[in-house]
């Protein structure tokens, strides 16, 4: 039975295949049942991996966030306060300022009266000091200063043109640039005085004491000094031309560049003399004779 139910379908097969090529075309069948699905296949073979990729490019770094409002708003509020600090400080310092002016133009007010004052002042002194010259020189055209005691005396720039001054007491006294022109000043005290300057000539100058006595460019030309005490003198620049210093002590006198044209040198004593040239008297058999 088994074998008949193929039998009978192939026939059947072949019947229709026959009608088909002589007969019209007959109505489309309905289509058989679906056939049970095959056995599903073996996986295939898996290919290589591939070579790994490159690596990714680094995110941009990311925007500073925007202040907030309210932060703003409070620093102009800060800012502009501190403005106004400022500006009325600066106020202030203008205030200041004028007022300064003010009182700068009052000083300088006070400053020009003190200077009228001043000016004043040195007028009326000129006038005291020429009314005391003049009263120096009546006096010392009337007067006779023998003997007297002017140690310490300022008699700088005084007109003492023919005084009598012998034996006069003139320790340490101020005679810079004082006309003594032909004075008597004859056994007078003039250790340790100031004649800087001073003219003397033509003055009697004999056995006066002139011991450190400053006599830097003093004009004692003509004058007698003959006798003299001169131990530590500063006669340097001093003209002393024509001068009589017979007998002198020089001892320890500077004379460097002291004019000595013609001057009396009998019996001088030098020792430790400061010769005009510059030389030591000691260095130069106890002379300054040749080193003028």
């Amino acid at each position: 039975m088994n074998q008949l139910k193929p039998m009978i379908i192939v026939l059947l097969m072949l019947t229709s295949a026959l009608a088909g090529c002589t007969g019209t075309d007959g109505v489309e069948g309905i289509p058989g049942p679906e056939g049970e699905a095959g056995e599903q296949g073996s996986p295939g073979v898996q290919g290589e991996t591939g070579s790994a990729g490159a690596d990714g490019q680094n995110g941009a770094n990311g925007m500073d966030g925007q202040d907030g409002i309210d932060v703003n708003e409070s620093r102009i509020a800060q800012l502009e306060a501190e403005l106004a600090s400022k500006d009325a400080t600066i106020a202030i310092l203008l205030g200041n300022i004028s007022d300064m002016e003010e009182e700068l133009e009052a000083v300088d007010g006070v400053i020009e009266m003190y200077y009228m004052m001043f000016v004043q002042i040195q007028n009326d002194m000129n006038d005291l000091e020429s009314n005391l010259m003049d009263e120096i020189n009546w006096v010392n055209n009337t007067v006779n200063w023998a003997y007297m005691d002017l140690s310490d005396a300022d008699l700088g720039y005084t007109n003492l043109i023919g005084a009598n001054l012998s034996n006069a007491n003139l320790s340490d006294a101020y005679l810079g640039y004082a006309d003594l022109t032909g004075a008597d000043l004859r056994y007078a005290d003039l250790s340790f005085a100031y004649l800087n300057g001073a003219d003397l000539s033509d003055a009697d100058l004999s056995y006066a004491d002139l011991g450190y006595t400053n006599l830097i460019g003093a004009n004692l030309s003509n004058a007698d000094l003959s006798y003299a005490y001169l131990n530590g003198a500063d006669l340097s620049y001093a003209d002393l031309s024509y001068a009589d210093l017979g007998y002198t002590n020089l001892i320890n006198v500077n004379l460097i560049n002291a004019n000595l044209t013609d001057a009396n040198l009998t019996g001088v004593y030098w020792y430790y003399t400061t010769c005009p040239d510059g030389t030591n008297s000691n260095d130069n058999g106890n002379t300054c004779v040749n080193n003028l």
